[in-house]
């Protein structure tokens, strides 16, 4: 069986679940290797696309510092300072512009976060998922199309379908990489349709899930988020990741099990129609139970792994 320091760790995601899970990881002794989502083109990632025309670099900033070595944390810390003021800077958050100024020192994005992985000392891998200039489109359930990441996130009405433009953008070799020699595949949590399945729209990402031999683990939503998935329960949340290319792919489905969760616990044996195991676990944040908790995912992934 395999060690805390042999097993290969991969976590898929975006915005604030993916860092959670990567700091558990390393809470538990492992080294993981993250996938990032560079469909974000809202705050300071999206001014930052559109004014220099370089990839997203929030939820990669967001991933560097949850893997930063302790040695590295002061400075890790200032990263995720945000301005409040100033003419052009009110907003951006300083890692952001850090991230910004290395694609043009060192000439090209995917340099820039290397860079930022030797010098904060990672504890594993930041991947984007592509350096494609990738453009988040879908369907609500009104029929209605959505243009773009952050419209699709604000939308009124249900998400129903995403797709990329251009279709199926070429993916960053070390992710695919990655995947193909992952022990464990872990999804989520994070939006749905905003933070997880534009990873699953890049050419080659899913292939590399389904002919991997790691075991696939998605962590569900502890709530739901309005407009884009309202209603949803975790019957729904994994039946759009198999709509999305991971169909007969996901092994086994964390479901919260919190006071807050009685949709997906009544909702959860019909997982078993879709071939994956359901887990239950009240994985909820003290302070907060429309999150997950830190605590709560160190003692989930210390099972599960």
């Amino acid at each position: 069986m395999n060690t805390v320091t042999e097993k290969n760790i991969v976590a898929l995601g975006g915005g604030t679940g993916l860092p959670l899970v990567l700091r558990a990881c390393v809470e538990l002794g492992y080294h993981p290797s993250a996938i990032v989502t560079m469909a974000d083109d809202g705050g300071s990632s999206g001014r930052l696309r559109r004014e220099l025309g370089i990839n997203p670099p929030g939820d990669v900033r967001n991933c560097l510092v949850a893997l930063a070595s302790e040695e590295e944390r002061d400075f890790a810390s200032v990263l995720g300072y945000r301005f409040v003021a100033g003419e052009g800077l009110e907003g951006h958050a300083m890692g952001n512009l850090i991230i910004a100024a290395l694609t043009d020192l060192a000439g090209s994005f995917e340099q820039a976060v290397k860079f930022m992985e030797r010098h904060l000392a990672v504890r594993g891998r930041v991947l984007p998922s592509t350096f494609e200039d990738m453009q988040l489109q879908g369907l609500d359930r009104s029929g209605k199309p959505i243009s773009g990441q952050e419209s699709l996130a604000s939308n009124a009405v249900a998400i129903a379908e995403v797709y990329s433009t251009p279709p199926s953008p070429k993916p960053n070799p070390e992710a695919i990489t990655a995947l193909e020699h992952a022990d464990v595949i872990l999804i989520g949590p994070g939006s749905l349709y905003t933070s997880i399945i534009p990873n699953l729209l890049v050419g080659g990402i899913t292939e590399a899930i389904a002919q991997s031999h790691a075991r696939v683990i998605y962590f569900c939503n502890v709530a739901n988020m309005r407009g884009e998935t309202a209603g949803f329960d975790s019957y729904d949340h994994v039946k759009a990741l198999c709509d999305h290319g991971l169909t007969d792919v996901i092994d086994i489905v964390i479901v919260p099990d919190g006071e807050m969760c009685a949709d997906h616990r009544e909702t959860a044996t019909s997982l078993v129609e879709l071939g994956v195991e359901p887990l239950f676990f009240d994985v909820t944040d003290f302070e907060d139970p429309t999150r997950h908790g830190f605590d709560a995912m160190c003692a989930v992934l210390r099972q599960v792994l």
